[in-house]
């Protein structure tokens, strides 16, 4: 099971359940995941810089295997973010090989899962995030808006789509 302390925690059967800021297992703390965050402009270039922060971290963690997946799920999380039109942002946290995406932003409304019209080509960006992705889900915040997380890596990685 991977923790992301204050956030999400893997069950070994794949579901997802909350957990407090810290965690014991085995008797011992439970260690404080690494993080990156980056505040990003409502602007076509967070996408671009969300998967600089991502490529950067990923190699500082020497997690390449994951980095496709986790490029295409912060692009994605972020350009969704970006349509909202107001400063949000990313973090990225670490618990062993699996690594917590988020974005936040200030809109409580719930991400729109649509089935893609055959004629446009948009709406398929929370499709391809649960296909590369362990999980992923979103959360009302208490100071208002919402986060939008998704899990990579992990004892159970997807296929690179």
């Amino acid at each position: 099971m991977a923790a992301f302390p204050g956030k999400t925690t893997i069950e070994e059967d794949g579901g997802m359940s909350a957990t407090p800021g810290t965690e014991e297992e085995d008797g011992e703390a439970a260690q404080r995941s690494e993080v990156y965050r980056l505040p990003l402009p409502p602007h076509p270039i967070a996408a671009e810089q969300a998967r600089v922060l991502t490529k950067l971290a990923l190699a500082d963690w020497c997690l390449s295997e994951i980095t496709d997946n986790a490029l295409l799920i912060a692009a994605e999380l972020v350009t969704n973010a970006m349509k909202l039109g107001d400063v949000f942002s990313i973090a990225l946290s670490r618990q062993g090989a699996a690594v917590l995406i988020e974005v936040n932003d200030n809109s409580e409304a719930s991400p729109d899962r649509r089935s893609p019209a055959l004629d446009r080509v948009d709406g398929r960006g929370l499709l391809l995030v649960a296909a590369c992705s362990k999980g992923w889900g979103w959360r009302l915040d208490e100071q208002g808006g919402k986060t939008v997380w998704a899990i990579v890596g992990g004892c159970a990685e997807s296929a690179v789509v």
